[in-house]
């Protein structure tokens, strides 16, 4: 897989100047250069840091927001109010001297590009020697969470870039598998099946990978699906929400089994304390609807013979990309 960088700029320029720059999740005591993120290692944030402080993405942009901010060393982007599925990666920490410096940077970076003082060619380089210093995964991984879970044109980009130079690195793959591809390719749905296939046989106990590889395999083969949905949530009750244990059994035609799950993930969206999980148990308490009423009909039978999902194709809450 190639990728041409002729794009980069464009792509960047419109990205950048919305959340100030390109960093990662801090993963382990900063000295001298803060090293946010490495795309060859699953590292864990630092166990001991200074004081840090949980912003919003837009605290976390916010100029005059930060300079209030005393005695902070880490900034955090908050995951208090996050609609949807966890993010499959460690939270977004970084040191705020570092940031602060870092948005300087880049400012300098498109100030001297408008100013004609360095080429289009000359920018574009430095702007991907810096995301590549701290990690094109880490910088499209803050820009997700920037945008609210949404995947811009530039993280698709930057992913991608990180997939065809390692193809084989679990942390590359996972982004892939959430944030890479073309969207608008309808082979892509059947890539991004394999790939996390791929990311299960390298690590059977990850929840997220568990939970997405039910959904790939919940319309063709819900049998399969059932024990990776099933194991998803013994490993992390979070996953029981979601009600794909109970989408599988239906899938399946067990309706009675269907309806025992449902009310299980119900009673779970129900006692959590988010306000984002409603819609999550209204559409599981349709789906258990469903499941009294045996609804068996020839639509549904058609849509199992073609391996396609009967109820909740996409969830009420969507996945990451």
């Amino acid at each position: 897989m190639k990728l041409c960088i002729k794009n980069l700029t464009f792509l960047l320029i419109f990205s950048i100047p919305i959340f100030g720059g390109c960093l990662g999740y801090g993963q382990k005591t900063i000295t001298d250069k803060p090293i946010i993120s490495d795309e060859k290692q699953n590292k864990t944030n630092p166990k001991q840091r200074g004081k840090t402080a949980k912003l919003s993405p837009e605290q976390f942009t916010d100029l005059e927001y930060r300079a209030t901010l005393k005695g902070v060393e880490y900034i955090e982007i908050s995951r208090e109010d996050v609609v949807g599925v966890p993010y499959p990666w460690n939270p977004i920490v970084v040191p705020l001297e570092w940031w602060e410096k870092h948005v300087e940077k880049l400012d300098e970076l498109r100030i001297a590009r408008r100013q004609k003082t360095i080429t289009d060619e000359e920018y574009e380089a430095k702007i991907l020697q810096i995301l590549r210093e701290y990690g094109l995964v880490a910088y499209a991984q803050l820009g997700i969470e920037l945008n609210g879970g949404s995947v811009r044109r530039t993280d698709r980009y930057l992913v991608n870039l990180a997939y065809a130079e390692d193809p084989d690195d679990f942390n590359i793959l996972l982004m892939w598998v959430v944030a890479g591809g073309d969207s608008y390719d309808p082979t892509y749905g059947i890539e991004r099946t394999a790939a996390t296939r791929r990311l299960y046989e390298m690590n059977p106990d990850h929840p997220w990978v568990l939970h997405y590889l039910a959904k790939c395999l919940l319309g063709c083969n819900p049998q399969e699906a059932l024990g990776y949905a099933q194991k998803a949530q013994e490993l992390d009750p979070i996953y029981l929400l979601y009600g794909v244990e109970g989408l599988c059994y239906f899938q399946m035609g067990d309706f009675d089994k269907a309806l025992e799950a449902f009310k299980r993930s119900q009673k779970a969206a129900v006692a959590t304390s988010n306000l984002c999980i409603a819609c999550i148990a209204r559409a599981i308490s349709e789906w258990k609807g469903k499941a009294i009423s045996r609804v068996n009909s020839d639509l549904f039978d058609s849509y199992r013979k073609a391996g396609k999902p009967i109820l909740g194709p996409d969830l009420p809450m969507p996945l990451r990309h």
